[in-house]
């Protein structure tokens, strides 16, 4: 179960944060207000991190609004 543990804490250094500008290019909108938005509406999870004032997304969160839902 230790293993585990240690994967997902790997994973979770390994995830890239983004700025809101960022993510909105990424998502093809180019403007930081859509991202914005979405985390004000509780779609998007917004993540404070050290050493920086701004808040960040998660790329792989991106990606997952990006795809299409069934």
């Amino acid at each position: 179960m230790n293993s585990a543990i240690n994967i997902q804490e790997k994973i979770n250094q390994m995830e890239e944060f983004l700025s809101f500008t960022e993510a909105a290019t990424l998502l093809g909108s180019g403007n930081h207000t859509r991202i914005t938005q979405l985390v004000k509406q509780g779609i998007l999870p917004s993540y404070s991190l050290p050493l920086t004032n701004k808040l960040r997304v998660k790329k792989s969160e991106i990606f997952k609004l990006a795809e299409p839902s069934n």
